[in-house]
């Protein structure tokens, strides 16, 4: 088993799921995989850029290749709203802005698992990534994340959805694409990185290396 702890020193989330607009006001929750890559991604292109790239690749196609499981602290969603300035020479035109977010409790911490097992080295340069990760989401959402933590306790709080899926709610999570399943014109690696701008100029659905896997959130995780 391969364990992700992450804690919110804020208390708080701030991230917007694939597919919804910042307007709606619906935070993702939990946060997804593959903006936890992505940002894993970052730390190494600006903090560990001693670091080969064909031991991150091969650590990011280890925990690519199955969508985690969740144990979450308790959590409540919610939302500010402000009226900002719209840039016009009006001062008075405004436009109302949400910014939702997941209030978090700081007990325990939130749990990623994967079923992969990781050699030592590979678990290293994963250890050395998560420890440079120092927010997730918006840069309001300070994390302190590492690997290992506490064995969980009990059924998962979020995991994959089956067909036995009878309670709780189905949210969609955007996983990675697992390497050997990638098949896009750009390395499976560059791919992690690709920009909304380029999603945009190119006319895509979606980024390349990004797949929305069905899961099942107990009805009493977000209040």
């Amino acid at each position: 088993m391969t364990r992700v702890e992450i804690r919110f020193l804020a208390k708080r989330y701030h991230g917007t799921a694939w597919g919804r607009h910042v307007n709606e006001g619906v935070p993702e929750w939990p946060p997804s995989p593959y903006r936890l890559l992505r940002g894993l991604y970052d730390v190494w292109k600006r903090k560990c850029t001693h670091l080969p790239e064909e031991d991150v690749d091969e650590v990011f196609a280890a925990i690519a290749q199955e969508p985690p499981r969740f144990w979450l602290p308790n959590a409540v969603s919610s939302h500010t709203r402000s009226y900002l300035s719209s840039n016009t020479m009006d001062a008075s035109d405004k436009s109302l802005i949400f910014d939702a977010f997941v209030a978090v409790a700081p007990e325990p911490a939130c749990l990623m698992e994967w079923e992969c097992n990781l050699n030592e080295k590979q678990r290293r340069v994963l250890r050395e990534l998560l420890e440079g990760l120092n927010y997730l989401g918006r840069s309001e959402s300070w994390v302190e994340a590492r690997l290992g933590g506490k064995p969980p306790s009990g059924e998962p709080t979020c995991k994959p959805a089956t067909d036995e899926f009878q309670s709780g709610e189905l949210v969609y999570l955007a996983c990675p694409v697992p390497r050997d399943q990638y098949s896009g014109k750009l390395r499976w690696l560059e791919a992690l990185a690709y920009s909304s701008g380029s999603l945009l100029k190119e006319r895509l659905s979606g980024p390349p290396a990004m797949r929305s896997i069905p899961y099942q959130l107990r009805s009493e995780a977000l209040a």
